[in-house]
């Protein structure tokens, strides 16, 4: 049981420490944070900042994955908040004020929990974020320190300041050009901020809210407002597949890592000897779908009925599909029978698709001791490829001639001819020679440093 918590600004990891000490303290949540996690059923994710600008943001995807294997995410005081106004539905719990008025509707803008930070990543806030200001105005004005005229007009001038100059200096500034009245305002405003934390810090209160939220029973059922789709029932995507693929831990168990596991399936896919016959097992399986579990004669049986279902058979095979997807010496030997089932698998990918695989298949994943030892080689051929880089211009795998990158596969695949290149990468999982060769180019310098 973990409880893993993102903070950026708005809270330190100390205040987060005392609160939940067994607690695993994260920076800003950003896209690919949570699928790297691998949280369970006994987790609870807190999520409360979040990065957006200069780095993609954590998707809606991620977090209803996350819901749908079971964990209980809360979100709270900024991006935590916004995403949790548009995920309680899904089982997301949203914790706050900040929470409460986006989905009311009284904020609708990112910018209103957005702060400015140093460009090195600091999590250290250069600005004020508009819902504190707006909270400051509120308790001042509870207070009789600022009268509702005068805290609209400081409102006003501070929305009209981008999020990443709206420090308290800039909305006084702002706020003068206005009238002079309101310019004072906003100096009195700043010095009771100062004052009284408690009641200008809108987004800390309700981090601090969220973490103590931690200790309360999750809901065993949906709320009486209703969730309108558990997220389990979230259709998934070809796009949520590969970011699984590209951040999840490359070997399980072992935390989030510099190497994804499309970049060692890939690997897998290119150099492995036994890819070919896992990838054929896969495919085929595929092909078969639910006629496998009702045909008692195996797989290759089913993956031809399965095919003949469709009208693809030896005899409804046109002459130029034998031609492109078989080699001529192929064609030669072997059964009819062979012979279709090297054609099924070799088109099994025939519409292009962005990538191999959308993510790494069970089915194609290796034994973890060598798919670790997979991701050490592409992270040494990264590595090389980088040392190369820095020596002069037209030293990058990009620039490698065509013709060495496919000396390179003919070596290790050991065939020679153009026909039979072609049929190993398919055999392999790729669409076409040209795909392979384009996967091959980060991995020939490695090569040829290691003979």
């Amino acid at each position: 049981m973990t409880t893993h918590v993102f903070i950026g600004p708005t809270l330190s990891a100390e205040e987060v420490l005392a609160g939940l000490p067994a607690a695993v303290v994260h920076g800003p949540v950003r896209h690919g944070d949570l699928l790297a996690l691998e949280a369970g059923a006994d987790d609870t994710v807190v999520v409360i900042d979040g990065v957006f600008h200069r780095t993609a943001p954590v998707r809606h995807k991620e977090i209803t994955d996350v819901l749908a294997r079971g964990a209980r995410v809360i979100g709270a005081s900024s991006t935590g908040a916004l995403r949790a106004a548009e995920l309680w539905p899904y089982g997301m719990e949203g914790v706050g004020l900040v929470f409460g008025m986006y989905v009311q509707g009284t904020l609708d803008a990112d910018d209103e929990v957005a702060v400015g930070r140093l460009p090195s990543g600091d999590h250290w806030q250069l600005t004020v974020p508009l819902v504190n200001v707006r909270w400051s105005i509120s308790n001042a004005v509870a207070q009789e320190v600022l009268d509702e005229k005068h805290g609209a007009e400081v409102l006003a001038a501070a929305r009209s300041v981008h999020y990443t100059e709206r420090s308290w200096g800039a909305v006084a500034h702002a706020a003068g050009r206005h009238s002079p009245v309101a310019g004072e305002a906003a100096v009195a405003l700043r010095r009771f901020a100062e004052r009284n934390p408690a009641s200008s810090d809108l987004k800390r209160r309700d981090a601090l809210l969220a973490l103590s939220h931690c200790a309360t029973p999750r809901p065993a059922s949906a709320p009486a407002t209703g969730w309108s789709t558990p997220a389990w029932m979230v259709p998934n995507t070809m796009y949520l597949e590969r970011w699984r693929g590209m951040f999840r831990p490359t070997v399980p168990g072992t935390g989030p890592g510099t190497v994804s596991e499309l970049d060692v399936l890939r690997f897998q896919q290119l150099y492995a000897p036994g890819f070919p016959a896992r990838y054929r097992r896969f495919a085929l399986t595929r092909i078969a779908g639910p006629l496998l579990a009702s045909e008692d004669r195996g797989l290759v049986h089913a993956a031809l009925k399965a095919a003949a279902g469709r009208g693809i058979t030896a005899q409804q095979v046109p002459r130029d599909a034998w031609t492109y997807w078989l080699t001529p010496g192929e064609l030669r030997k072997g059964s009819v029978e062979g012979r279709l089932l090297k054609l099924l698998v070799r088109s099994f990918r025939s519409v292009p698709g962005a990538a191999p695989f959308h993510d790494a298949p069970e089915e194609l994943r290796d034994t973890d001791t060598a798919w670790r030892s997979s991701a050490d080689a592409v992270s040494a051929a990264d590595r090389l490829n980088q040392q190369r880089a820095r020596t002069g211009e037209r030293r990058t795998p990009r620039h490698l001639p065509h013709a060495v990158v496919r000396r390179h596969l003919a070596d290790v695949w050991r065939v020679e001819e153009q026909a039979e290149l072609e049929a190993a990468a398919r055999d392999r999982g790729f669409l076409s020679l040209t795909e392979a060769e384009e996967a091959a180019r980060r991995f020939v310098l490695l090569h040829r440093a290691q003979r």
